[in-house]
């Protein structure tokens, strides 16, 4: 509704006169193209920015900013259209800032509308809950941000359960005031006077939460605190204990050096230089395509028009992989499961193809996650037994592995080929691989062989403890033949073979 009306409201705040119908309708006035074409980007970028889901009940001030983005597009684009028909011949130029203005009120209008009567009634469901419900009594001890959310969840809760009857604070101008609707009404230290006396007006204390900062509470007081409760029989827990939000017990961490490593070559540290500044200088000239591809992820599946995944990087830290998006939403708009097969359109799958959705991850190399050219960085449950050695290094955003199988070859040939190329890591080799990533871009992914094979028989080498690890798929799959097989087609490895040239050739 604020979509089709703020362009009139903006056009008659500007100047009542250019509302004129004229000679309607056999001539269109220009003001009301304007506010036709104006009414009809704003429903656009309203529907883009998905700010119509019903969802103004929960309206914050941050969300503000995704309305004022979503108002600057439309006014934006409708001041591009209008220029491109009309010249703007008819309107006044400050009328897209005024049509901006009150597109942005009234909206914000609207959704803080609907949130003063959702809590309106949440209030008086709460009402009449609380007349019927046999409430769990709280005090909580301590004024934070995270007390003040654990309040507010106990109103929001249905049916509600728990009732935050009085908050206690030591700071002395936090007495009488008010967290989150509840008054604060004494000293820690006076726990037990403070139950006693909501015991006299029947309200019996059930329970006593602590609130995260202890900052405020010495020991002394604590266990002054912690005594008084246990005279009353009043448990005293942590609002994190109160609420089961206490951190689950970290699992074992993997081994790194769970088998034997080798350091990587003396290469990788200069390539973080290299990587700076080819980064960057990518990311400037990618610039246009980057705004290009976007805008075809955004028409093809929509915003958001990124994708992000953790990932483990050097020496087992996380971080976050961008890539732009090119699989549609797994539900539709009425929550129907979409299907598998619909999900990748052609225009996501050439995409993918060309690499063009690795575009983003430029900003994880500058930003020091991923370098260039490295071992492509896994899942946490993807990572090899031994994951050691392809970690001692930063992941790349195109590898050994990449350009000679990528998607085809089995996970333990590539943990072979990522493992040879940390090895024999150097300019000639990443040159290689930058015009190896350029032929796969263009035609695709191909399986290299000789790669491959020398790859897991180096491996083999190198990590004999660990050759019984490399089990392979079965044989039915020809493209992806097993290890074994490979080796017993090959003639016994001699010094040449390690000396194997690792540009990429097509196998036969």
């Amino acid at each position: 509704m604020s979509a089709i009306i703020a362009p009139f409201v903006a056009l008659a705040l500007r100047d009542p006169s250019l509302l004129d119908p004229g000679d309607f309708p056999t001539a269109f006035p220009a003001p009301y193209e304007y506010a036709v074409i104006s009414a009809g980007c704003a429903v656009v970028m309203i529907l883009a920015f998905r700010l119509s889901d019903r969802m103004g009940q929960f309206f914050s001030a941050r969300d503000a900013f995704a309305l004022c983005a979503a108002a600057a597009c439309a006014v934006v684009s409708s001041s591009a259209l209008f220029f491109a028909a009309a010249r703007f011949e008819g309107v006044p130029r400050s009328t897209p800032l005024i049509f901006g203005l009150v597109l942005v009120a009234g909206m914000i209008a609207a959704r803080m509308a609907m949130r003063a009567l959702f809590y309106k009634d949440l209030a008086h469901e709460r009402d009449s809950a609380e007349a019927e419900a046999d409430l769990r009594r709280v005090i909580v001890v301590g004024v934070d941000r995270f007390a003040s959310a654990a309040i507010k969840l106990t109103d929001y809760l249905r049916p509600r359960t728990t009732q935050i009857v009085a908050a206690l604070d030591a700071r002395p101008e936090l007495l009488g005031r008010k967290i989150a609707g509840v008054s604060i009404v004494g000293d820690p230290s006076d726990i037990g006077a403070v139950i006693d006396e909501y015991a006299v007006h029947g309200v019996d204390v059930d329970e006593v939460w602590l609130a995260e900062d202890m900052t405020f509470l010495p020991a002394d007081l604590l266990a002054a605190v912690e005594a008084q409760c246990a005279a009353r029989g009043v448990p005293i827990h942590c609002i994190t204990e109160a609420w089961n939000f206490i951190a689950a017990p970290p699992a074992a961490a993997q081994e790194l050096g769970a088998i034997e490593t080798f350091e990587a070559p003396v290469y990788f540290k200069a390539k973080r230089v290299i990587d700076i500044c080819a980064a960057s200088l990518l990311l400037v000239a990618a610039f246009p395509l980057a705004i290009c591809v976007a805008y075809v992820v955004f028409t093809d599946v929509g915003a958001p028009i990124l994708f992000w995944q953790q990932r483990i990087g050097k020496n087992g830290q996380k971080f976050l992989l961008y890539k732009f998006r090119t699989y549609r939403a797994p539900f539709d708009d009425k929550g129907r499961p979409a299907p598998e097969e619909q999900r990748l359109s052609r225009i996501g799958r050439m995409i993918r193809a060309s690499r063009l959705d690795e575009i983003p991850q430029l900003y994880n190399v500058i930003a020091g996650h991923m370098s260039l050219i490295g071992p492509r960085p896994l899942l946490p449950q993807d990572q090899p037994e031994d994951p050691g050695p392809r970690l001692s290094v930063r992941p790349g955003v195109t590898g050994w592995a990449q350009i000679n199988g990528g998607t085809i070859v089995t996970p333990e040939e590539k943990n072979a080929l990522d493992l040879w190329y940390i090895k024999h890591a150097g300019p000639r080799l990443d040159l290689d691989i930058v015009i190896g990533t350029l032929l796969v871009a263009l035609g695709g992914e191909k399986l290299n062989g000789r790669a491959v094979e020398h790859a897991i028989r180096w491996y083999r080498q190198e990590f004999a403890a660990h050759a019984a690890s490399c089990e392979r798929e079965t044989p039915n799959d020809r493209r992806r033949r097993t290890v074994a097989e490979r080796a017993e087609r090959l003639p016994a490895l001699d010094a040449v073979a390690m000396d194997y040239p690792y540009r990429a050739v097509e196998p036969g």
